[in-house]
């Protein structure tokens, strides 16, 4: 088999492609798990996080996918970082690590990316030439929640009902407005991800309206890129479908159903069960692909939706590689003959007190058979940030859903989750 040409894969999670004006506590979650990416790597390759590697996740990535990692360059700071990788790399003397790769493989396109592929030749993973910047602002403009539901009106596709305000004086007039017709409503920061500046505000009773929707709005600045307001529905289930844009078209990836608390993502069960508009959001996502490719587009994108009674609506698109994405490239390199890979994954929080550490809790998943290769469930711990952030983020990959459900619940009880 041909090895593709070495790489940098940059863990840029904290692009103002995503989210503008990030608080230190947004960035420094998108930062602590990008040791993950190292998951993504191959002999040749270098991997730049945003955070420290530590030599046992390290030893237990090269041991779970029998990789030699002391071929792997890999640049990561003493601490977590809240700039950009590119800047960190720069800061710690690391830059010639990352033009001696022919290609660059990006989390997120944005300026940054482009500016230093166009400084200094390497290719843009998966673009076969170098995007112009009418590719990067499309890519911008599809981010905001403002641009995906202009998109998906002009195609025809249903959103919920809503609007834009550019200012938080215009936001608390509207929403005041928007809630003496609907009983509940969700604010959106335009540009964000992860669920990063929502709010859900209930209208409760007409005099006290306008006093809830001051008081919810009371943290908000304003914003260069405003806001979104839509209907707050009761949704049934929030499939998201995942799809690459390449040369010749664009083509399924995978699909999930997402797993959300609070209104942000933090897992997902793939594939996704099929209901009655399975087929109209599949149909949904490729028409906002072939969008995107007509517009020069090259790479994953996602497009998230949800269900209701009353059918289904397009809620969001992201642009870019996705955490979705980097699992179901690892479920795959570790299930590579089967077609689709069943998986369930998580970042859930540890017990408030004791529990395993991160060595421990490989110990109690390799006793409970979920650490063979051979097996027919496979559960792996993604990142090594228990002592850090509290959470235990992991991946049980199967070849059917029942199997890989029970496996969950063992992994659940492995590592003392609540």
């Amino acid at each position: 088999m041909t090895r593709r040409p070495s790489r940098t894969i940059l863990s840029n999670l904290n692009s103002d492609t995503m989210v503008e004006n990030p608080t230190a506590r947004y960035l420094r979650a998108m930062a602590v798990p990008t040791p993950r990416m190292l998951w993504e790597a191959e002999p040749g390759d270098c991997v730049v996080m945003l955070a420290p590697c530590p030599a046992s996740f390290r030893e237990y990535v090269a041991r779970t996918l029998d990789l030699d990692v002391d071929r792997v360059d890999i640049v990561a700071p003493p601490e977590t970082a809240l700039v950009h990788p590119l800047e960190m790399a720069d800061a710690l003397g690391a830059g010639t690590k990352l033009t001696a790769r022919p290609v660059l493989d990006a989390f997120a396109l944005d300026r940054q990316v482009l500016d230093f592929a166009r400084r200094t030749g390497v290719r843009l993973h998966p673009y076969e030439a170098l995007p112009d910047d009418d590719v990067l602002d499309t890519v911008r403009h599809i981010n905001t929640k403002a641009g995906i539901r202009e998109t998906v009106l002009s195609l025809g596709l249903p959103v919920a009902a809503g609007g834009f305000a550019a200012t938080r004086a215009e936001l608390t007039d509207r929403v005041v407005a928007f809630l003496a017709d609907h009983p509940a409503a969700i604010v959106k920061a335009n540009r964000s991800s992860t669920g990063f500046g929502n709010i859900v505000i209930e209208a409760g009773a007409r005099h006290t309206r306008e006093h809830r929707v001051t008081a919810a709005l009371a943290d908000e600045t304003d914003r260069a890129s405003g806001w979104i307001y839509e209907e707050f529905l009761p949704l049934t289930a929030s499939p998201s479908y995942e799809m690459a844009a390449g040369e010749d078209g664009v083509t399924d990836y995978y699909s999930c159903d997402q797993r959300t608390v609070n209104n942000a993502w933090t897992g997902m069960v793939t594939p996704a069960l099929d209901g009655p508009s399975s087929p109209a959001m599949r149909k949904a996502a490729r028409m906002i692909g072939e969008w995107l490719h007509a517009r020069g587009y090259r790479g994953i994108f996602d497009v998230d939706c949800g269900t209701y009674e009353g059918g289904y609506i397009v809620t969001e698109a992201n642009v870019r590689t996705t955490g979705g994405t980097c699992l179901e490239r690892l479920a795959r390199r570790l299930r590579p003959a089967e077609a689709p890979v069943h998986w369930r994954a998580d970042g859930r929080f540890g017990a408030h007190t004791g529990g395993p550490d991160f060595a421990e809790a490989v110990r109690r998943l390799d006793a409970e058979g979920l650490g063979d290769p051979a097996g027919p469930v496979r559960a792996v711990l993604t990142t090594d940030t228990r002592d850090i952030d509290g959470k235990w983020r992991y991946l049980v990959v199967g070849n059917d859903a029942d199997s890989v459900a029970d496996a969950e619940k063992t992994t659940e009880r492995v590592l003392e989750v609540p």
